[in-house]
């Protein structure tokens, strides 16, 4: 069993951790705008969201029962109409599972839980009291509810070695690593293809040419996944790696439109000229006297753009900031470490300086990643990120945007 320290939770997910050792956990289904305010209650030990009553109810209860702690599992928020977990959960609690790891009278699309133990389903209905208050969203109503499951504690769970023994990983993956080589696209019998963006449309446009070079087929679209649908759909790609490849492209083509950014084909994203690229923001953001800001443009709020040492030391708590960081370490999940870096735009290009201040930035999985992803956030990246600055230097990251390529330190 976990001891509730830094290794807890023990699996990932899209939470948010209150206070580790305090009695209840609630489960806000997928009312996304409870999950902070919840996690941050006296007497809740995390908050978070679940869509599914496979996957997610699995993390639940490794989460759960690695926490001797949690003793109450509140159910509340939107419930989700095809997989109903909130559903599946209190049947879980009531019924357990069958021999098929079936969850007994869950109502949802497969509530089966194939990687979890008998004996650990056991004892999440043993440890934990499910109350169910589907689609309760209001915060005032929540809080009396946790204050109340707080105030009759029975303390923290406890179970045999023998189970806790048994508590492991609940999932195990096969490594595999990145690489191998892509077929040259001239193999594919039906043609390549190539794409450009209307910025002025805010459009993708993606044409295709058949292995002579004569154009075939054009189609306009601003998705990537509805425009690689129908080339799959239409049957104009027949190779694995070359659907990948346009998948790719695609969605890259889409991140440049969505923040003003210059798309070349087989090339990174670059800030290029144009006034809406994402890293030209001024010092201070008033994006509510934009009237041509896009609907994907950041959250309409002003940001302080962090320039100095000096502007970092005097920030008080809650400050929606802007400023750059460089990290040195992935300290624990989904937060990283870095130290602050001072932007010098006086000369005629930006320069950018480290100095010794430590900031950590935590990110989730409804942070907007722009000219990269998740896979980015590593040792030695230089971003830029906008969101809400908190106490000891840590800044919760509602934009970032990823420089490694485009940036360096002096």
């Amino acid at each position: 069993m976990s001891s509730t320290g830094s290794s807890w939770p023990v699996v990932a997910g899209t939470y948010k951790v209150g206070d580790p050792k305090a009695p209840v956990a609630v489960c806000a289904l997928t009312s996304e705008r409870l999950m902070d305010p919840l996690a941050g209650l006296p007497g809740v030990a995390i908050a978070g969201m679940v869509y599914t009553a496979n996957l997610g109810i699995t993390r639940i209860i490794l989460n759960v029962t690695t926490n001797p702690s949690i003793r109450f599992l509140l159910i509340c928020g939107k419930e989700s109409a095809l997989f109903q977990p909130g559903q599946s959960l209190v049947a879980l609690a009531e019924n357990g599972v069958d021999d098929a790891k079936r969850i007994i009278g869950a109502a949802g699309y497969d509530p089966v839980l194939p990687t979890i133990a008998p004996d650990l389903v056991d004892q999440f209905r043993k440890q934990v009291e499910v109350l169910d208050w589907t689609g309760e969203e209001d915060l005032q109503a929540l809080e009396e509810r946790v204050k109340s499951l707080s105030a009759r504690d029975p303390g923290p769970f406890k179970t045999d070695k023998a189970t806790t023994s048994r508590i492991a990983a609940g999932e195990t993956f096969t490594n595999i690593r990145p690489g191998g080589q892509r077929e040259p696209l001239i193999y594919d019998p039906k043609g390549y293809f190539v794409i450009s963006i209307d910025p002025d449309q805010k459009e993708i446009i993606l044409r295709h040419y058949l292995p002579d070079h004569t154009p075939a087929h054009e189609m306009r679209g601003r998705g990537a996944t509805s425009m690689l649908l129908g080339l799959l759909r239409d049957g104009l790609i027949t190779q694995l790696s070359h659907a990948g490849y346009l998948g790719e492209e695609l969605a890259k083509a889409q991140t440049a439109l969505q923040f003003g950014l210059r798309y070349d084909q087989d090339r990174p994203l670059t800030l290029g000229e144009s006034p809406a690229a994402a890293t030209t923001l001024p010092q201070v953001i008033d994006s509510e006297k934009q009237s041509t800001t896009p609907p994907q443009a950041p959250p309409k709020r002003t940001f302080v753009e962090v320039s100095t040492l000096k502007q970092l030391e005097t920030l008080a708590p809650n400050t929606d900031v802007d400023l750059f960081l460089s990290v040195t370490d992935l300290p624990r999940e989904h937060i990283l470490g870095g130290i602050f870096v001072e932007p010098d735009m006086t000369g005629a290009s930006r320069v950018l300086r480290g100095t010794s201040q430590r900031i950590e930035v935590e990110w989730t999985l409804a942070s907007r990643l722009v000219m990269g992803g998740a896979e980015d956030l590593v040792v030695g990246a230089i971003l830029r990120v906008l969101g809400k600055f908190y106490e000891n230097n840590l800044v919760h990251g509602e934009q970032i945007i990823i420089l490694t390529r485009v940036e360096k330190l002096t």
